[in-house]
């Protein structure tokens, strides 16, 4: 199958992903904090996995398209799960270009997957149990946060780690810091990324610290 062929049918999946929220925006009433969330982890974790289908240049391509779609989308709203959050955000443009930003480094492709994951199950997970089930809450940066969603955060990065290591078959990294300091530095820049800037930092962070924690 070409390289471009397989984009196209990329494309085409996270297309009938929004779709898919966009119809159970309007017929489920799925709306808000959930309806926003649904399309994150969804389509963020098919994207996570993204160079195993396609080259990094195609990654890199579809990125771009991502950011335009969603720079369209804010002034002419046709997905409405994607905007379905009423705090000040640019989470949704900025998400792509964490994408882009992330495809350009070409790092290895379970690390990738796992940079990509830190928003999109991570985080995702995180905004919706800390919506869901918090009863405290603390704000930084004009932002609030929940201990109960940090702490879904944490647990979730870890997993996603845990994962990386044992299929991803990793060599030269530090098995306690991949584990342990990488979702702790993780979850602490997901508490101080307000305004949707948690799309960009925590990807383009991970790839970072597991660059520093490199052997």
């Amino acid at each position: 199958m070409g390289a471009m062929i397989q984009a196209a049918i990329a494309t085409v999946v996270i297309a009938l992903i929004l779709g898919v929220s966009e119809i159970l925006w309007r017929t489920m009433h799925i709306k808000g904090e959930f309806a926003r969330k649904f399309v994150h982890i969804i389509a963020g974790t098919f994207i996570a996995f993204l160079p195993f289908w396609v080259s990094y240049e195609w990654v890199a391509v579809l990125a771009i398209g991502f950011i335009i779609a969603n720079l369209i989308n804010r002034y002419t709203p046709i997905f409405h799960a994607i905007n379905g959050v009423k705090r000040r955000s640019i989470g949704d443009v900025l998400f792509g270009v964490g994408i882009l930003v992330c495809a350009l480094a070409e790092p290895n492709k379970w690390i990738f997957a796992s940079a990509i994951l830190q928003v999109a199950l991570a985080d995702g997970l995180a905004a919706l149990v800390g919506t869901k089930y918090s009863k405290h809450r603390y704000k930084i940066f004009d932002t609030y946060k929940s201990p109960i969603g940090t702490f879904t955060y944490f647990l979730s990065s870890a997993a996603v780690a845990i994962f990386i290591l044992l299929v991803g078959n990793l060599g030269g990294h530090n098995v306690l810091a991949v584990v342990f300091f990488v979702p702790l530095i993780m979850a602490s820049l997901e508490n101080v990324s307000g305004y949707g800037t948690d799309n960009i930092v925590l990807p383009v962070g991970f790839l970072l610290a597991m660059h520093a924690f490199s052997i």
